[in-house]
């Protein structure tokens, strides 16, 4: 039996040109369970009322983190505070502070958002008061860069193609689109049915570039 894979949550520069790791938060304990949420949406129109489909919102993503350090004797909020934070502006973008951009990875499960809620539950506390256990419940709203949406994909989907090149290997191409060549496993498994060894590509074969869900 291997060793148990952690939860992970990156911090990514927003800048599509770089998309790299600015940082790692951490996870004490992998969760039990996590929620995806998709939506569509529909207008009235015309005189008739008639329901028109007029595309499909972002994703949100919700996870429960449990965080304990009773045999530590620490104070907690050393780690939830990191979740709470990742709702702040810390991050320079274009000349403004924005948020930071998270990728939750975890059992070939990738979400790329933004934290926009943070319900905090402490339920073990010392004698001093100081908290010792809490529950975190965190949600994520999809993010997509410019680039991706310029794609002309319907929002919260911007899947696209992408031709190999002579010599290419799936970990560059994941260098390349995600900023993060570990995850040459999420187009694997997206091109299943056209890649028969993922150590070898073929040239001109047209690989399906998912988004990080």
């Amino acid at each position: 039996m291997g060793a148990l894979e952690k939860a992970i949550i990156s911090v990514r520069d927003p800048d599509p040109q770089k998309d790299t790791e600015i940082k790692q938060v951490k996870v004490l304990f992998n969760p039990e369970k996590y929620s995806l949420e998709k939506s569509a949406a529909w207008e009235e129109k015309g005189k008739k009322k008639t329901l028109e489909f007029v595309g499909i919102s972002r994703k949100s993503f919700s996870i429960e983190l449990f965080y304990d350090t009773y045999e530590a004797g620490t104070d907690v909020r050393v780690y939830t505070n990191e979740i709470v934070q990742l709702m702040d502006p810390t991050v320079e973008y274009k000349g403004k502070k924005v948020p930071p951009v998270c990728l939750f990875s975890w059992g070939g499960f990738n979400f790329r958002g933004i934290v926009e809620k943070v319900t905090q539950n402490f339920s073990l506390f010392l004698n001093s008061g100081i908290p010792v256990r809490a529950v975190l419940t965190v949600g994520f709203k999809q993010f997509n860069y410019p680039t991706e949406q310029a794609r002309g994909n319907p929002p919260g989907d911007p899947t696209k193609i992408r031709v190999v090149k002579d010599g290419e290997t799936l970990n560059a191409i994941a260098a390349r689109e995600y900023g993060d060549p570990s995850l040459w496993r999420v187009i694997a498994d997206a091109n299943k049915e056209r890649i028969a060894n993922p150590r070898v590509l073929s040239a001109g074969t047209s690989l399906i570039i998912p988004a990080l869900t």
